[in-house]
């Protein structure tokens, strides 16, 4: 492990062929290049995205590093930190995102970049400076002062970084006032936003929920069989068609089967975290589903009453939108999420909670 102090300012830089110039004849050695892709991790109540702290995975290079950077002490427009790195191994990145999320934090976004790293050294610091290329973003330059003493005066390092950045000053860049965690995230909710202004969320979780129908299946076969003497076939169980036959202690049977369901992924109870939060900032949340209807009632249930304001049965109806529409939904209001993975539908909620009201 290793930690150290550092400072710096991040500018968009369209156009780098001046910019290399310039680092060209100050003296700047190319150290490093390559591709990096950085994912950052915020806890469920935002914290980390509001203190600007940094938990960060970086891949690169067939390397893995974890890095962790308090809340910044802010200089006007640069950012102060004291860093600690751990080298890990890239093939234990699932155990890490399974040991983040136990400790709850989740991933937030995800910053793929090219990065030409030049560098210049004294006795006492490291000026880095970063030409990077965002996927999605386009070009940025980071100036960079790192310290290895821990003990140092904040006024100095504020001038010291002042100085270096003076250096470009003919280049006229314009300063990049956010982490690029924080751009990429803007640049998701952009993507997302409804056309028609907002007055919701649209989710839809049947691909995860596949696994779990199919186990309420083998239990409301056996159910049926020994109440009824009745063979339920598969469709017949999507149809619902033995739904009127659910009597109160058949109900009673299925309420005690999913008190006793096991959700065996965390990011299932995160969802309704945050979907509890988007509720309280005055968005609806419509959850639609080609899934059998007693199963996701008594799921949501389940995990919380008052979450979902409207479950839409799709009823194998491919035509999802003209089912939203037929139920008074019209889709270009919502955000709408229907992703298969649910760590990157959490990171989408996460991304709607930390934007909403503030980027336009």
């Amino acid at each position: 492990m290793g930690s150290r102090i550092e400072t710096e300012k991040k500018y968009f830089c369209i156009n780098n062929r001046e910019l290399l110039e310039k680092i060209k004849v100050l003296g700047y050695k190319l150290v490093s290049e390559g591709n990096e892709i950085d994912e950052y991790f915020t806890d469920i109540n935002s914290e980390y995205i509001k203190k600007r702290t940094c938990l960060r995975i970086r891949k690169s290079n067939n390397n893995m590093e974890i890095t962790f950077k308090g809340k910044s002490k802010d200089f006007s427009s640069s950012f102060t930190k004291l860093e600690s790195n751990f080298k890990m191994e890239p093939e234990n990145y699932d155990n890490f995102i399974n040991l983040f999320s136990m400790l709850g934090f989740y991933s937030y976004t995800i910053v793929d970049k090219n990065r030409y790293t030049y560098q210049l050294k004294d006795n006492e610091y490291t000026y880095s400076i970063m030409v990077d290329n965002i996927e999605d973003l386009g070009g940025f330059v980071e100036f960079e002062i790192v310290s290895e003493n821990k003990i140092i005066d904040e006024d100095v390092l504020r001038s010291k970084l002042n100085q270096f950045v003076s250096l470009f000053s003919s280049l006229n860049l314009e300063e990049a006032k956010l982490p690029y965690r924080d751009f990429v995230a803007i640049k998701k909710y952009n993507d997302m936003l409804p056309s028609k202004g907002i007055k919701g969320i649209h989710i839809n979780l049947d691909e995860f929920l596949k696994s779990y129908e199919k186990d309420f299946y083998s239990y409301y076969k056996l159910v049926m069989k020994k109440e009824f003497n009745t063979s339920l076939k598969w469709k017949e169980f999507k149809d619902d068609i033995y739904n009127f036959m659910i009597n109160p202690d058949i109900d009673r049977k299925f309420n005690t089967y999913f008190d006793n369901l096991s959700i065996q992924d965390g990011m299932f109870m995160v969802l309704f975290e945050l979907l509890k939060q988007i509720k309280n900032m005055g968005l609806k949340i419509i959850l639609s589903t080609n899934t059998n209807e007693t199963f996701i009632n008594s799921l949501v249930s389940k995990m919380s009453k008052n979450t979902i304001d409207k479950i839409i049965y799709l009823n194998n109806n491919k035509a999802i939108y003209n089912e939203l529409l037929r139920n008074n939904i019209d889709i270009k209001e919502y955000f709408n999420i229907s992703k298969h993975n649910l760590k990157e539908t959490d990171s989408l909620l996460l991304i709607i909670i930390n934007n909403f009201g503030i980027t336009k």
